[in-house]
């Protein structure tokens, strides 16, 4: 489910935990599969951070340590018509990809439920 506010939309992930994380051969793409059968694809730009990315006391995280999140449970998960995702884990890590970027695009997909992606600078939801 997928709730449309004024800014965003909040995907309906909350408590799902993280099944696979896995990236391409070349590293420019992350795909997240969630117990509940949905997906996450971030190309390009992408931030993880343990912590907040805003907070001065965030602390960048190595793209090596993206298995880490095997197991962990999405917080919150949040869409910007903007463009940028923020996904939230139970772990304290944030992923954030920037919606302002032409170069970067994500997608995240429930089938039959909602599929928001972002690409060439905006954001967009079904």
């Amino acid at each position: 489910m997928i709730e449309e506010l004024k800014d965003r939309w909040i995907l309906g992930l909350r408590g799902t935990p993280v099944t696979t994380v896995s990236r391409s051969s070349e590293g420019s793409e992350l795909t997240i599969l969630l117990a509940c059968g949905a997906e996450l694809k971030i190309s390009g730009t992408m931030r993880l951070t343990h912590g907040a990315a805003t907070s001065p006391n965030a602390v960048p995280v190595a793209a090596e340590e993206l298995d880490g999140l095997v197991g962990a449970t999405i917080a919150s998960a949040v869409a910007f018509k903007s463009g940028s995702l923020r996904v939230v884990f139970d772990t304290g890590h944030h992923l954030n990809a920037p919606g302002g970027e032409h170069k970067a695009a994500a997608h995240v997909r429930k089938t039959g439920d909602f599929d928001w992606s972002h690409k060439d600078g905006r954001g967009s939801a079904q």
